[in-house]
């Protein structure tokens, strides 16, 4: 699959330029992060150093999924994820957190899977006859 090419492409350049920082996040590999993880990520407090860096993690995290799916819809020929220019990180995230929130969304699943479903589900092409 193509995709998944690319979200592992992406996922190491991320970690290639976030080499030099220490984190708590070395260990955590995206394929082993499961969409819980992430909404706890991404639901943290601006108020502390930590949950600042959580809140980067998870734009950067989002961001990545959303321009992987970008990269994979010029290279497809029928995308179904339709992204509006002109969306900033901030709200991409806002339509994941909103995803995720869904008592009938799987958390258990990785986090990049309901990352691209909510993106779908926020964007879907449109179909015209």
């Amino acid at each position: 699959m193509k995709i998944v090419f690319y979200i592992t492409l992406m996922f190491t350049l991320v970690n290639i330029a976030f080499a030099e920082e220490k984190t708590e996040w070395e260990s955590f590999f995206p394929q082993q992060m499961t969409a819980k993880e992430l909404m706890i990520t991404c639901a943290s407090s601006y108020m502390t150093s930590k949950g600042r860096q959580r809140k980067k993690y998870c734009s950067g995290f989002i961001s990545g999924v959303e321009e992987t799916t970008r990269l994979h819809n010029q290279l497809a020929a029928a995308p179904t994820i339709c992204l509006p220019k002109g969306k900033t990180s901030s709200q991409f995230t806002d339509v994941y957190m909103t995803y995720a929130s869904r008592k009938t969304t799987d958390l258990s699943k990785p986090a990049a899977l309901i990352v691209i479903e909510a993106l779908q589900d926020a964007f879907p092409c449109l179909v015209s006859d």
